[in-house]
């Protein structure tokens, strides 16, 4: 991305910050071009509006697209959370369709694979609480407790499932409940 761009992009999210704060954040980062469609519907009232353009419309906002701009920004957090919620359950599905198939097959591969990484945790973690490490490997040896400890996290996760969907869930309901309220 070239200077000039930066800067542009730059002047826009100063200028949206406090009106539309999800939209200026998203402009800094892979959702950038999302942000940029949106910031275009609402002040345009379609997409393909350079960013040249938008910044010097921001220049000269109107009420009407201030309130565009608003109604943007609720539109778009709306649908961050819906990518959140589908993501999640995407992976719960994903979850639930290695759980069947382990059943229907009566295959013990993953809980021995489970087993497995455990113990290979706890042998790990203890080996480095209890012995001196030689001298040299102290950094192997973290970067395998490193990933032994996500590969257990995810084997726990396979097995019991993750409250993240459920925490997310509740979550997206006291908000839903919020605007309602407001409204």
């Amino acid at each position: 991305m070239s200077d000039e761009k930066k800067k542009t992009r730059g002047r826009i999210k100063s200028a949206i910050a406090s009106t539309a704060p999800k939209i200026a954040e998203a402009l800094g980062g892979p959702l950038a071009g999302s942000a940029v469609s949106a910031l275009s519907r609402a002040i345009f009232g379609s997409d393909g509006a350079s960013e040249d353009a938008i910044d010097e419309a921001l220049k000269t906002l109107s009420a009407d697209q201030a309130a565009a701009l608003v109604k943007a920004e609720m539109e778009f957090q709306t649908a961050l959370a819906n990518a959140t919620v589908e993501e999640t359950r995407i992976h719960a599905g994903d979850r639930a369709n290695a759980r069947a198939r382990q059943q229907a097959m009566n295959d013990w591969m993953p809980s021995a694979l489970g087993g497995l990484i455990i113990l290979g945790f706890f042998i790990v973690l203890g080996a480095m609480v209890t012995r001196s490490l030689p001298s040299g490997y102290e950094t192997e040896f973290s970067i395998m407790l490193g990933a032994l400890a996500t590969m257990t996290a995810a084997v726990v996760n396979y097995f019991f499932g993750s409250s993240l969907g459920s925490k997310e869930k509740t979550r997206l309901m006291s908000l839903t409940g919020r605007k309602n309220a407001e409204e």
